[in-house]
């Protein structure tokens, strides 16, 4: 899933006791502090390691000893390297596969919460750092990451407030593009659509609008409406993989709701 933005991303068997030490100093040290602090670039709905990019070696032993024994704690370790190396979009999938091995493992579900905040996923997040207290209320850690999800999430929200006061003479499409991206990134999605559906009277062949639009429309499990706009931004720019990418996650997620009604 990719969107263009115009700014220019205690279970049986487990031992926590190197983690809980040193989440225990953590917090120890400051009062308000999150297992990652930092922001994902604000194009990142799935964030990616650029191809040019090394990847770390430690990442690619702890991809490594994923392959050979995917464990709850091989899940764990490599997710959180993922997320100290500023991928987060890449770490989702072993955390939520380490939660369905420890659905009662607070740690992952607050790392988790980290992860989708970090990417701007805010209410995801929110939900994730909540179950995380559900299982262990005294998490003070998930309690911190739970406050910044919120905080990010009311900041995200008075921004748009604040963006719909501009002037219509001042409605262009980076206005258009950035103000959709904020009630996409609040999942009211049908308004996202609304606001980027605009940038057609100022340019028809906008292919950052259409990709925009029919990501959104997936997040409705609109799939043809979706696969039309992404073939549509091809048609306009022929090399825009971007449009290419979504056209083959639509495709995808389109033929896997056609089989599960099978």
């Amino acid at each position: 899933m990719e969107i263009n933005n115009n700014n220019s991303e205690t279970s049986s068997g487990v031992n926590y006791r190197p983690i809980k030490i040193v989440i225990l100093i953590l917090l120890l040290l400051s009062p308000l502090v999150y297992l990652f602090v930092i922001s994902a670039p604000p194009e990142a709905v799935k964030q990616q390691t650029p191809a040019n990019q090394s990847v770390p070696s430690d990442i690619l032993s702890l991809e490594n000893a994923v392959k050979t024994n995917p464990s709850f704690d091989n899940l764990l370790n490599l997710s959180m390297a993922y997320i100290n190396n500023k991928m987060p979009g890449k770490s989702i999938d072993y955390l939520q596969r380490a939660i369905q091995l420890n659905p009662k493992s607070a740690i992952a579900c607050n790392n988790l919460g980290v992860a989708y905040i970090m990417l701007q996923q805010y209410q995801e997040g929110i939900d994730a750092c909540t179950n995380a207290l559900r299982i262990d209320p005294s998490f003070q850690l998930a309690k911190n990451n739970l406050k910044w999800g919120m905080d990010e999430k009311a900041k995200l929200q008075s921004a748009v407030q604040a963006q719909e006061k501009t002037p219509g003479n001042k409605r262009d499409v980076n206005y258009y593009i950035d103000n959709g991206m904020g009630y996409y990134k609040l999942k009211n999605y049908d308004k996202a659509i609304e606001v980027w559906s605009k940038i057609g009277d100022l340019d028809k062949k906008n292919t950052a609008a259409l990709n925009n639009i029919g990501t959104a429309f997936m997040m409705k499990n609109q799939y043809d409406d979706a696969i039309a706009l992404f073939k549509k931004a091809i048609e306009f720019e022929p090399n825009n993989q971007l449009a290419k990418n979504n056209l083959a996650w639509a495709m995808d997620e389109k033929n896997k709701a056609a089989s599960i009604k099978k």
